[in-house]
Protein backbone atom coordinates (compact mmCIF):
# COMPACT_ATOMS: atom_id res chain seq x y z
CA UNK A 1 0.00 0.00 0.00
CA UNK A 2 1.41 3.37 -0.98
CA UNK A 3 1.92 5.92 1.84
CA UNK A 4 -0.73 8.61 2.21
CA UNK A 5 0.34 12.24 2.32
CA UNK A 6 -1.09 14.21 5.27
CA UNK A 7 -3.72 16.85 4.67
CA UNK A 8 -2.36 20.19 3.58
CA UNK A 9 -3.52 23.57 4.80
CA UNK A 10 -4.75 24.33 1.28
CA UNK A 11 -6.94 21.22 1.35
CA UNK A 12 -8.33 22.15 4.76
CA UNK A 13 -9.17 25.66 3.53
CA UNK A 14 -10.80 24.17 0.43
CA UNK A 15 -12.87 21.95 2.71
CA UNK A 16 -14.06 25.02 4.62
CA UNK A 17 -15.17 26.65 1.37
CA UNK A 18 -17.02 23.51 0.32
CA UNK A 19 -18.77 23.42 3.69
CA UNK A 20 -19.82 27.07 3.33
CA UNK A 21 -21.16 26.38 -0.16
CA UNK A 22 -23.19 23.41 1.05
CA UNK A 23 -24.68 25.44 3.90
CA UNK A 24 -25.58 28.24 1.50
CA UNK A 25 -27.64 25.81 -0.59
CA UNK A 26 -29.76 24.63 2.33
CA UNK A 27 -33.37 25.93 2.42
CA UNK A 28 -33.88 28.73 4.92
CA UNK A 29 -37.59 29.24 4.40
CA UNK A 30 -40.68 27.46 3.11
CA UNK A 31 -40.25 29.36 -0.17
CA UNK A 32 -36.72 27.92 -0.55
CA UNK A 33 -38.09 24.47 0.22
CA UNK A 34 -40.84 24.76 -2.41
CA UNK A 35 -38.23 25.60 -5.06
CA UNK A 36 -36.20 22.55 -4.09
CA UNK A 37 -39.27 20.28 -4.13
CA UNK A 38 -40.03 21.56 -7.64
CA UNK A 39 -36.51 20.49 -8.64
CA UNK A 40 -37.11 16.98 -7.23
CA UNK A 41 -40.31 16.75 -9.30
CA UNK A 42 -38.35 17.83 -12.39
CA UNK A 43 -35.68 15.19 -11.69
CA UNK A 44 -38.39 12.56 -11.31
CA UNK A 45 -39.94 13.51 -14.65
CA UNK A 46 -36.53 13.51 -16.39
CA UNK A 47 -35.73 10.05 -15.02
CA UNK A 48 -39.11 8.78 -16.17
CA UNK A 49 -38.56 10.20 -19.65
CA UNK A 50 -35.14 8.53 -19.90
CA UNK A 51 -36.66 5.19 -18.98
CA UNK A 52 -39.33 5.55 -21.65
CA UNK A 53 -36.70 6.48 -24.27
CA UNK A 54 -34.58 3.44 -23.39
CA UNK A 55 -37.63 1.21 -23.53
CA UNK A 56 -38.46 2.51 -27.01
CA UNK A 57 -34.90 1.91 -28.20
CA UNK A 58 -35.04 -1.67 -26.92
CA UNK A 59 -38.43 -2.24 -28.53
CA UNK A 60 -40.23 -2.86 -25.26
CA UNK A 61 -43.50 -1.37 -24.13
CA UNK A 62 -42.80 2.06 -22.54
CA UNK A 63 -44.42 3.03 -19.27
CA UNK A 64 -47.45 5.26 -19.56
CA UNK A 65 -47.05 8.99 -19.11
CA UNK A 66 -49.05 8.94 -15.87
CA UNK A 67 -47.17 6.04 -14.29
CA UNK A 68 -44.76 8.19 -12.38
CA UNK A 69 -43.53 6.89 -9.00
CA UNK A 70 -44.43 8.87 -5.91
CA UNK A 71 -41.79 11.27 -4.69
CA UNK A 72 -40.32 9.09 -1.91
CA UNK A 73 -40.23 6.01 -4.17
CA UNK A 74 -38.33 8.04 -6.75
CA UNK A 75 -35.74 9.13 -4.15
CA UNK A 76 -35.29 5.53 -2.99
CA UNK A 77 -34.77 4.47 -6.61
CA UNK A 78 -31.98 7.06 -6.94
CA UNK A 79 -30.17 5.45 -3.97
CA UNK A 80 -30.72 2.02 -5.48
CA UNK A 81 -29.89 2.57 -9.14
CA UNK A 82 -27.85 5.72 -9.83
CA UNK A 83 -24.06 5.46 -10.31
CA UNK A 84 -21.86 5.40 -7.20
CA UNK A 85 -18.58 5.98 -9.05
CA UNK A 86 -17.38 9.01 -10.98
CA UNK A 87 -15.64 8.14 -14.25
CA UNK A 88 -13.32 11.17 -13.99
CA UNK A 89 -11.85 10.06 -10.63
CA UNK A 90 -9.36 7.33 -9.74
CA UNK A 91 -9.72 4.00 -7.95
CA UNK A 92 -8.91 5.25 -4.42
CA UNK A 93 -12.10 5.70 -2.44
CA UNK A 94 -12.74 7.92 0.61
CA UNK A 95 -14.97 7.05 3.55
CA UNK A 96 -15.82 9.47 6.32
CA UNK A 97 -17.64 9.93 9.62
CA UNK A 98 -18.37 12.87 11.92
CA UNK A 99 -15.98 15.83 12.31
CA UNK A 100 -12.90 17.25 14.05
CA UNK A 101 -10.82 20.39 14.46
CA UNK A 102 -7.66 20.32 12.32
CA UNK A 103 -4.51 21.60 13.99
CA UNK A 104 -4.07 25.31 13.49
CA UNK A 105 -7.74 25.90 12.59
CA UNK A 106 -10.18 27.81 14.79
CA UNK A 107 -13.18 25.50 14.47
CA UNK A 108 -14.32 21.99 13.69
CA UNK A 109 -15.13 20.84 10.19
CA UNK A 110 -17.12 17.85 9.02
CA UNK A 111 -14.92 15.12 7.63
CA UNK A 112 -17.09 14.80 4.53
CA UNK A 113 -15.77 18.15 3.33
CA UNK A 114 -12.17 17.15 4.01
CA UNK A 115 -12.87 14.05 1.91
CA UNK A 116 -14.44 16.14 -0.85
CA UNK A 117 -11.47 18.51 -0.83
CA UNK A 118 -9.15 15.54 -1.37
CA UNK A 119 -11.51 14.32 -4.04
CA UNK A 120 -10.75 17.49 -5.96
CA UNK A 121 -7.02 17.63 -5.22
CA UNK A 122 -6.11 13.93 -5.22
CA UNK A 123 -8.78 12.36 -7.40
CA UNK A 124 -10.41 10.29 -4.65
CA UNK A 125 -13.87 8.87 -5.18
CA UNK A 126 -16.15 10.52 -2.60
CA UNK A 127 -19.71 9.38 -1.98
CA UNK A 128 -21.31 12.83 -2.00
CA UNK A 129 -19.65 13.61 -5.33
CA UNK A 130 -21.18 10.59 -7.12
CA UNK A 131 -24.39 10.88 -9.19
CA UNK A 132 -26.47 8.88 -6.69
CA UNK A 133 -25.42 10.45 -3.39
CA UNK A 134 -24.80 13.89 -4.88
CA UNK A 135 -28.43 14.11 -5.90
CA UNK A 136 -29.75 12.90 -2.55
CA UNK A 137 -27.39 15.19 -0.68
CA UNK A 138 -28.75 18.14 -2.66
CA UNK A 139 -32.34 17.30 -1.73
CA UNK A 140 -31.72 18.21 1.95
CA UNK A 141 -34.38 15.79 3.20
CA UNK A 142 -33.29 16.37 6.80
CA UNK A 143 -34.06 20.09 6.58
CA UNK A 144 -37.04 21.20 8.70
CA UNK A 145 -38.49 23.46 5.98
CA UNK A 146 -38.32 20.59 3.49
CA UNK A 147 -40.15 18.34 5.94
CA UNK A 148 -42.87 20.98 6.46
CA UNK A 149 -43.44 21.55 2.75
CA UNK A 150 -43.35 17.87 1.76
CA UNK A 151 -45.85 16.87 4.45
CA UNK A 152 -48.19 19.87 4.39
CA UNK A 153 -48.13 20.90 0.70
CA UNK A 154 -47.47 17.63 -1.11
CA UNK A 155 -49.13 15.04 1.10
CA UNK A 156 -46.03 13.02 1.98
CA UNK A 157 -46.63 11.20 5.25
CA UNK A 158 -44.21 11.88 8.08
CA UNK A 159 -43.68 8.13 8.46
CA UNK A 160 -42.75 7.73 4.79
CA UNK A 161 -40.39 10.70 4.94
CA UNK A 162 -38.62 9.30 8.04
CA UNK A 163 -38.44 5.83 6.52
CA UNK A 164 -36.98 7.12 3.27
CA UNK A 165 -34.43 9.35 5.00
CA UNK A 166 -33.32 6.43 7.20
CA UNK A 167 -33.02 3.96 4.30
CA UNK A 168 -31.33 5.85 1.49
CA UNK A 169 -27.92 6.55 3.03
CA UNK A 170 -27.16 3.03 4.28
CA UNK A 171 -28.19 1.62 0.91
CA UNK A 172 -26.20 4.00 -1.28
CA UNK A 173 -23.24 3.77 1.11
CA UNK A 174 -23.28 -0.03 0.89
CA UNK A 175 -23.23 0.14 -2.91
CA UNK A 176 -20.46 2.74 -2.81
CA UNK A 177 -18.26 0.63 -0.50
CA UNK A 178 -18.97 -2.48 -2.56
CA UNK A 179 -17.52 -0.72 -5.61
CA UNK A 180 -14.15 -0.13 -3.87
CA UNK A 181 -11.22 -1.66 -5.73
CA UNK A 182 -8.22 0.54 -4.85
CA UNK A 183 -7.00 2.02 -1.61
CA UNK A 184 -9.64 3.07 0.94
CA UNK A 185 -8.89 6.31 2.81
CA UNK A 186 -10.85 6.86 6.02
CA UNK A 187 -11.57 10.37 7.28
CA UNK A 188 -12.54 9.62 10.90
CA UNK A 189 -10.89 9.88 14.29
CA UNK A 190 -12.93 7.01 15.72
CA UNK A 191 -15.48 4.61 14.29
CA UNK A 192 -18.85 4.39 16.01
CA UNK A 193 -20.71 1.10 16.06
CA UNK A 194 -23.96 2.67 14.88
CA UNK A 195 -22.50 4.97 12.23
CA UNK A 196 -22.85 4.21 8.52
CA UNK A 197 -19.05 3.92 8.41
CA UNK A 198 -18.95 1.33 11.20
CA UNK A 199 -22.18 -0.54 10.53
CA UNK A 200 -22.17 -0.60 6.73
CA UNK A 201 -19.17 0.67 4.78
CA UNK A 202 -16.20 -0.88 6.60
CA UNK A 203 -17.97 -4.21 6.89
CA UNK A 204 -18.24 -4.25 3.11
CA UNK A 205 -14.63 -3.10 2.60
CA UNK A 206 -13.26 -5.75 5.00
CA UNK A 207 -15.58 -8.52 3.87
CA UNK A 208 -14.76 -11.41 1.55
CA UNK A 209 -15.48 -9.32 -1.53
CA UNK A 210 -13.76 -6.18 -0.21
CA UNK A 211 -10.25 -4.82 -0.61
CA UNK A 212 -9.14 -6.00 2.86
CA UNK A 213 -7.54 -4.36 5.88
CA UNK A 214 -4.17 -4.10 4.12
CA UNK A 215 -5.62 -1.48 1.77
CA UNK A 216 -7.19 0.74 4.42
CA UNK A 217 -5.52 3.87 5.77
CA UNK A 218 -6.57 6.88 7.87
CA UNK A 219 -6.07 10.60 7.26
CA UNK A 220 -7.18 11.62 10.77
CA UNK A 221 -5.00 10.74 13.77
CA UNK A 222 -6.19 8.18 16.30
CA UNK A 223 -7.19 10.02 19.51
CA UNK A 224 -4.99 9.71 22.58
CA UNK A 225 -6.40 7.14 25.00
CA UNK A 226 -5.17 8.12 28.46
CA UNK A 227 -6.50 4.96 30.10
CA UNK A 228 -4.36 2.71 27.92
CA UNK A 229 -0.58 2.23 27.99
CA UNK A 230 1.45 3.36 24.99
CA UNK A 231 2.14 -0.12 23.60
CA UNK A 232 -1.57 -0.97 23.41
CA UNK A 233 -2.45 2.45 21.97
CA UNK A 234 0.19 2.06 19.27
CA UNK A 235 -1.17 -1.35 18.34
CA UNK A 236 -4.72 -0.02 18.11
CA UNK A 237 -3.61 2.99 16.05
CA UNK A 238 -2.21 0.78 13.29
CA UNK A 239 -4.64 1.14 10.33
CA UNK A 240 -5.05 -2.63 9.89
CA UNK A 241 -6.15 -2.95 13.54
CA UNK A 242 -7.93 0.39 13.85
CA UNK A 243 -10.34 -0.34 10.99
CA UNK A 244 -11.55 -3.45 12.83
CA UNK A 245 -12.19 -1.72 16.17
CA UNK A 246 -15.13 0.40 17.25
CA UNK A 247 -15.06 3.22 19.76
CA UNK A 248 -17.36 1.24 22.03
CA UNK A 249 -14.75 -1.54 22.26
CA UNK A 250 -12.24 0.53 24.22
CA UNK A 251 -14.36 3.28 25.78
CA UNK A 252 -14.38 3.54 29.57
CA UNK A 253 -17.60 2.90 31.48
CA UNK A 254 -19.25 0.85 34.18
CA UNK A 255 -19.82 -2.05 31.81
CA UNK A 256 -16.39 -1.75 30.17
CA UNK A 257 -13.27 -3.52 31.33
CA UNK A 258 -9.80 -4.42 30.03
CA UNK A 259 -10.91 -8.06 29.68
CA UNK A 260 -13.75 -7.07 27.33
CA UNK A 261 -11.26 -5.18 25.15
CA UNK A 262 -8.93 -8.17 25.32
CA UNK A 263 -11.71 -10.38 23.99
CA UNK A 264 -12.34 -8.00 21.12
CA UNK A 265 -8.64 -7.72 20.25
CA UNK A 266 -8.18 -11.47 20.44
CA UNK A 267 -10.90 -11.96 17.84
CA UNK A 268 -9.48 -9.68 15.14
CA UNK A 269 -7.01 -10.57 12.43
CA UNK A 270 -3.68 -8.70 12.54
CA UNK A 271 -0.80 -8.56 10.06
CA UNK A 272 2.19 -10.84 10.67
CA UNK A 273 4.47 -8.05 11.89
CA UNK A 274 1.97 -7.14 14.66
CA UNK A 275 1.31 -10.64 16.00
CA UNK A 276 3.83 -10.43 18.85
CA UNK A 277 2.53 -7.02 20.00
CA UNK A 278 -1.03 -8.31 19.59
CA UNK A 279 -0.41 -11.34 21.83
CA UNK A 280 1.30 -9.19 24.47
CA UNK A 281 -1.55 -6.66 24.49
CA UNK A 282 -4.21 -9.34 24.96
CA UNK A 283 -2.22 -10.89 27.83
CA UNK A 284 -1.68 -7.52 29.52
CA UNK A 285 -5.38 -6.64 29.30
CA UNK A 286 -6.46 -10.02 30.66
CA UNK A 287 -4.10 -9.68 33.63
CA UNK A 288 -5.91 -6.72 35.23
CA UNK A 289 -9.43 -6.03 36.46
CA UNK A 290 -9.60 -2.31 35.72
CA UNK A 291 -8.03 0.26 33.42
CA UNK A 292 -6.58 2.05 36.47
CA UNK A 293 -4.26 -0.91 37.00
CA UNK A 294 -2.85 -0.50 33.48
CA UNK A 295 -1.68 3.08 34.02
CA UNK A 296 -0.73 3.44 37.74
CA UNK A 297 0.35 6.88 39.01
CA UNK A 298 4.04 7.67 38.91
CA UNK A 299 5.93 6.85 42.12
CA UNK A 300 8.61 9.12 43.55
CA UNK A 301 11.98 7.32 43.53
CA UNK A 302 14.43 8.13 46.32
CA UNK A 303 18.09 7.17 46.39
CA UNK A 304 20.49 7.07 49.33
CA UNK A 305 22.87 9.98 49.44
CA UNK A 306 20.50 12.46 47.72
CA UNK A 307 19.14 15.36 49.74
CA UNK A 308 15.77 16.98 49.23
CA UNK A 309 15.57 19.10 46.06
CA UNK A 310 16.68 22.68 46.43
CA UNK A 311 15.81 25.69 44.27
CA UNK A 312 17.58 25.88 40.92
CA UNK A 313 20.54 28.16 40.58
CA UNK A 314 20.47 30.94 37.95
CA UNK A 315 20.57 29.38 34.53
CA UNK A 316 18.44 26.39 35.52
CA UNK A 317 21.31 23.85 35.63
CA UNK A 318 22.12 21.18 38.14
CA UNK A 319 24.47 22.70 40.80
CA UNK A 320 27.06 20.74 42.75
CA UNK A 321 28.09 22.20 46.13
CA UNK A 322 31.21 21.48 48.15
CA UNK A 323 31.25 22.53 51.82
CA UNK A 324 34.91 23.55 51.58
CA UNK A 325 34.08 26.09 48.87
CA UNK A 326 30.93 27.48 50.46
CA UNK A 327 31.25 30.85 52.19
CA UNK A 328 29.75 31.17 55.66
CA UNK A 329 26.44 32.95 56.01
CA UNK A 330 26.73 36.72 56.74
CA UNK A 331 25.19 36.46 60.20
CA UNK A 332 27.61 33.77 61.38
CA UNK A 333 31.17 34.46 62.59
CA UNK A 334 33.82 33.37 60.14
CA UNK A 335 35.81 31.53 62.82
CA UNK A 336 33.11 30.01 65.00
CA UNK A 337 34.34 27.34 67.43
CA UNK A 338 33.95 23.86 66.12
CA UNK A 339 33.17 20.58 67.80
CA UNK A 340 35.88 17.93 68.04
CA UNK A 341 36.53 16.30 64.73
CA UNK A 342 34.55 13.15 64.11
CA UNK A 343 35.28 10.43 61.55
CA UNK A 344 33.78 11.26 58.21
CA UNK A 345 30.95 8.86 57.25
CA UNK A 346 31.43 7.03 54.01
CA UNK A 347 29.43 8.79 51.30
CA UNK A 348 28.48 7.13 48.00
CA UNK A 349 30.23 8.66 45.02
CA UNK A 350 27.86 10.89 43.02
CA UNK A 351 27.81 13.55 40.37
CA UNK A 352 31.08 14.74 38.92
CA UNK A 353 33.29 12.95 41.44
CA UNK A 354 34.40 10.48 38.81
CA UNK A 355 36.31 13.31 37.11
CA UNK A 356 40.01 13.50 37.89
CA UNK A 357 40.67 16.23 40.42
CA UNK A 358 36.99 17.05 40.94
CA UNK A 359 35.86 17.65 44.55
CA UNK A 360 33.54 15.14 46.12
CA UNK A 361 30.01 16.69 46.38
CA UNK A 362 28.13 16.42 49.62
CA UNK A 363 24.73 17.27 48.13
CA UNK A 364 23.18 17.04 44.71
CA UNK A 365 20.60 19.67 43.88
CA UNK A 366 18.13 18.74 41.19
CA UNK A 367 15.28 20.73 39.65
CA UNK A 368 11.75 20.08 40.90
CA UNK A 369 10.02 17.25 39.07
CA UNK A 370 7.66 18.52 36.38
CA UNK A 371 3.96 17.84 36.79
CA UNK A 372 2.81 14.76 34.86
CA UNK A 373 1.67 15.58 31.34
CA UNK A 374 -2.09 15.65 30.87
CA UNK A 375 -3.37 13.94 27.75
CA UNK A 376 -5.32 16.26 25.55
CA UNK A 377 -6.78 16.11 22.10
CA UNK A 378 -7.44 19.81 21.81
CA UNK A 379 -6.36 21.40 18.54
CA UNK A 380 -5.47 18.21 16.69
CA UNK A 381 -7.37 16.05 14.32
CA UNK A 382 -8.20 13.44 16.94
CA UNK A 383 -11.21 14.54 19.01
CA UNK A 384 -13.30 12.14 21.04
CA UNK A 385 -15.97 11.95 18.41
CA UNK A 386 -19.52 10.97 19.29
CA UNK A 387 -18.91 12.00 22.90
CA UNK A 388 -20.99 15.12 22.22
CA UNK A 389 -24.80 14.97 21.78
CA UNK A 390 -25.63 13.41 18.45
CA UNK A 391 -26.42 15.77 15.62
CA UNK A 392 -28.80 14.64 12.84
CA UNK A 393 -25.89 13.61 10.64
CA UNK A 394 -23.99 11.65 13.30
CA UNK A 395 -25.18 8.45 11.67
CA UNK A 396 -22.58 9.12 9.03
Amino acid sequence: MSPVAPLTREEIELAQRLEAKHKAGEPRSRADARKLVAKIFADRQAAHDRQRELALQEGTEPAGENELPDLMSFIRSVAEKEEVTRPDRGDDRALWSWQSQPEGMDREIKHRFLAQACGETRGYQVLEDTPAAGRMDGYYLGNSFMAEVLTSDYGVSEADLRKTTAEIWPRVSDRYAEAAKGQVLVFAAEIGEGSVLGATELKRVLGPEGVGKENVDFLVDFPHQGHLPADIRNLMADPAVRCQLRREDYAQGEDKSPTSLAGKLAGIDVPEHLKEAHTAAVAKLNAVASYAELTPPQVEITEPGLTAPEPLQPGGHLTFQDPELTEPAPDQPASAPTAPAQPEPRVPVHGASFLHGAPLPRTLVVPPRPAPAVASTHGVMNPAVEAAPKAPEIGR
